[in-house]
């Protein structure tokens, strides 16, 4: 029984991440700019994903997309100083038949 509700979390968080991901990557295409945590939750809230999570374990999956944008920008900024030199590209999203973290706050 606890296996198959963490499946299902789990599942429904890599759809979560997939979700968020695209829609920062959205704004960030067409606005040249980066949508934090605090812009992009009223966004994702009414997700069905997002709404059938425990909210505190979607919030954290959504921080890591968060996380994961603001080491792209880092990187980005490091190859125009001229301080990093492989390619950065942005990040991907999950295979649809994959799973992702849970993660659960103590609060």
């Amino acid at each position: 029984m606890d296996y198959m509700v963490l499946r299902i979390l789990s599942k429904l968080s890599k759809n979560l991440y997939n979700y968020t991901l695209y829609t920062v990557r959205q704004y960030y295409e067409y606005m040249n700019n980066f949508l934090p945590y605090e812009s992009v939750y009223p966004l994702v809230k009414d997700n069905e994903n997002y709404r059938l999570m425990p909210s505190q374990v979607a919030q954290q999956t959504m921080k890591v997309v968060d996380r994961t944008f603001k080491s792209f920008l880092g990187l980005l900024r490091e190859v125009k100083k001229g301080n990093y030199k492989r390619s950065v590209k942005k990040p991907r999203y999950l295979p649809k038949n994959g799973y992702f973290i849970c993660i659960f706050t103590k609060t």
